[in-house]
């Protein structure tokens, strides 16, 4: 029963210690995933209530969207690495319980000596060429510790620090990814309903047109030519009214799929497309500032500075190792009885002399590997200005197509007008009159399509320059 208690002992020993160093192996994400049915989010449950406006879509989806719920898995994840890696410094301890049986009596003689009970009747050369078969139960505890790895255990725990600000990055840049998609489904949805009114007032005034000009045949003052002119554009406008509601319902759709909800959820926004005004600053200080806010351009940095630590894992296994190490073990011919109890102790010093080059294969790997990340970094850096560029350029051409369009769309709005009442004294065609309120319509989509750019512009701008989240201006104005 001694041998029962030491197994017991050492696994209680060992459960506490775990418990000790890991005081939780449970992933925070995993707990937040976990189901609760008491509890409803204030957020996800205001979607089925009533309209959302852009704040609080993006509070739904930085709680529901499952690309971000991934991201922050996996950086959990990576964190739990640095224990792993901070595990190599302690020392290691192992239980185990075997049993053997056999005759061969080399087997024997050496089980005899440790369980103890060898005597001076087994040295018959009946017994040495042909023993009896013998039972062991075999309870060993063995331990090592390192003393001197050449900086192993520190480079494998700054790696594991590297890799884990890099998923924290990750999850920052997937962050910014998801505020941009539900910004632009939510600007989409709010286009969608403004392309709505304008295709609908097109309907309502082809028809209206296209009763005078019935009127007008039945009264002989026009030919029939102006009422088929006037079925023509009422069947064009009639079928933009469609593609526009048509875009509505895709855009709630999309809204939902980029909150994380159900893509047929009854979801409504709130409010109209309206003109804002945006502080963008200067290009040259947005380009600086990309470069120390992009999580993209951060974890290229921090790639190769692993790759650089990589490097010196590399050299550091041309370099000797020390350690120590203990055992001890109990032997018997039954699992109760008692028997041989022996012990080993010791120190190593390991030291390659050679592996057929593969440590200097790995040290030129890792070279260049360095090299790799290191034009990786630069090619994102050039990436990173490019795009602050581009939506910086994006932006101030969409405010220009935003002033110009407002201009145009009064000028139409005044062209129609004159147009009306000539058409009203009999001074024109319906053809005129048809072309002069195409072009108003059109007018008003170029308007609110500038307007959206404009916006949706600026929010590429704060992604580009990472500086993009749930309390910037794209989404609070």
């Amino acid at each position: 029963m001694k041998r029962a208690g030491v197994a017991i002992v050492v696994l209680c020993f060992a459960s506490l210690a775990s418990a000790q160093m890991k005081p939780d192996a449970t992933p925070k994400a995993a707990q937040s995933a976990a189901p609760d049915a008491s509890a409803t989010s204030p957020e996800a449950s205001l979607a089925s209530r009533q309209t959302l406006t852009l704040q609080q879509a993006v509070r739904i989806a930085l709680e529901k969207n499952p690309t971000l719920q991934a991201s922050e898995a996996y950086a959990e994840a990576v964190q739990k690495t640095i224990a792993e890696a901070k595990a190599l410094r302690y020392p290691r301890l192992d239980f185990a319980e075997g049993f053997t049986r056999g005759n061969n009596p080399v087997y024997v003689f050496g089980t005899l000596l440790t369980q103890r009970q060898f005597s001076a009747g087994d040295f018959a050369l009946n017994f040495l060429n042909a023993p009896l078969p013998i039972d062991n139960f075999q309870t060993s505890l063995t331990a090592s510790m390192p003393l001197y790895d050449a900086g192993q255990t520190n480079r494998r725990v700054r790696d594991a620090r590297l890799r884990e600000q890099s998923a924290a990055e990750g999850r920052r840049r997937t962050q910014q990814e998801v505020v941009f998609r539900v910004i632009s489904a939510y600007l989409n949805g709010l286009l969608a309903k403004q392309s709505v009114r304008v295709a609908d007032s097109a309907v309502r005034m082809t028809r209206s047109d296209l009763q005078k000009a019935q009127a007008r045949l039945q009264n002989g003052m026009a030919v029939a030519s102006d009422a088929l002119s006037a079925q023509v554009q009422l069947a064009q406008a009639e079928q933009n009214l469609l593609q526009a509601q048509n875009a509505v319902k895709l855009s709630q759709a999309a809204l939902n799929v980029a909150m994380g909800l159900p893509e047929d959820s009854p979801t409504r926004i709130k409010g109209a497309l309206q003109e804002r005004t945006f502080q963008a600053g200067s290009l040259a200080p947005l380009e600086t500032r990309a470069l120390t806010m992009r999580p993209d351009y951060i974890q290229a940095e921090l790639g190769r500075r692993r790759a650089a630590n990589g490097s010196s894992m590399a050299r550091a296994e041309f370099l000797p190792k020390i350690g120590l190490f203990g055992s001890w073990q109990n032997d018997n011919q039954t699992f109760t009885t008692r028997g041989g109890n022996n012990w080993l102790a010791g120190a190593s010093l390991t030291f390659n002399i050679f592996n057929g080059g593969a440590d200097r294969a790995r040290l030129a790997e890792a070279k260049a590997r360095e090299i790799q990340a290191s034009a990786s970094l630069s090619e994102v850096a050039a990436t990173v200005r490019y795009q602050v560029r581009e939506a910086y350029l994006n932006l101030e051409t969409a405010g220009k197509r935003v002033r110009v369009s407002r201009d145009a769309v009064s000028q139409a709005e005044e062209s129609l007008r004159i147009l009306r009442n000539r058409y009203g004294q009999g001074l024109l065609t319906i053809t005129d009159l048809l072309q002069a309120e195409t072009a108003r319509t059109r007018a008003q989509e170029n308007y609110w399509n500038a307007v959206f750019d404009y916006r949706i512009s600026y929010a590429a701008l704060e992604m580009a320059a990472g500086e993009l989240s749930s309390n910037s201006p794209a989404v609070t104005q």
